[in-house]
């Protein structure tokens, strides 16, 4: 099954183990770990713990690897630095979006393939409607 495919980790050990019930997820508390696991790594975490995450990740991300970001106010030249990391998406949803009537907009390193932007929309597209920028000044934004 698909959620036997996903890994997540926290740093909360209820917020694992009511994701590990919830959704039959692989949960773990070690970032690296659950970043080895897949061919895509998910950032949603507060802006406030941006910067000891990328330094936990710097180095151990595989180049294939998908870097998704829904951080509030990280730009994806940030994010790419942080990580040493170019394989990467960074959306911006809106509130509503966490109860599915919201919108997403996202935008992508050219390193991002074509199969890669189709599981950020896949993603993405879950829980809003979505739409990608890919040139001008919302595109810097993102």
């Amino acid at each position: 099954s698909l959620s036997q495919a996903v890994s997540v980790s926290d740093i909360s050990e209820a917020r694992r183990r009511h994701l590990g019930q919830k959704y039959g997820v692989a949960v773990m508390s070690d970032n690296r770990q659950a970043a080895n696991r897949g061919d895509a790594v998910v950032l949603a975490i507060k802006p406030q713990n941006l910067v000891e995450v990328m330094a936990e990740l710097n180095g151990q991300l595989k180049p294939v690897q998908l870097v998704l970001s829904i951080v509030a106010g990280a730009r994806i030249d940030t994010l790419c630095r942080g990580l040493n990391h170019h394989c990467v998406v960074r959306a911006m949803p809106n509130t509503p979006a966490q109860i599915g009537e919201g919108i997403t907009v996202w935008t992508a390193t050219p390193e991002v393939t074509e199969q890669q932007k189709g599981w950020a929309g896949s993603i993405l597209g879950a829980a809003c409607f979505i739409t990608m920028v890919t040139s001008g000044k919302l595109a810097e934004v993102i």
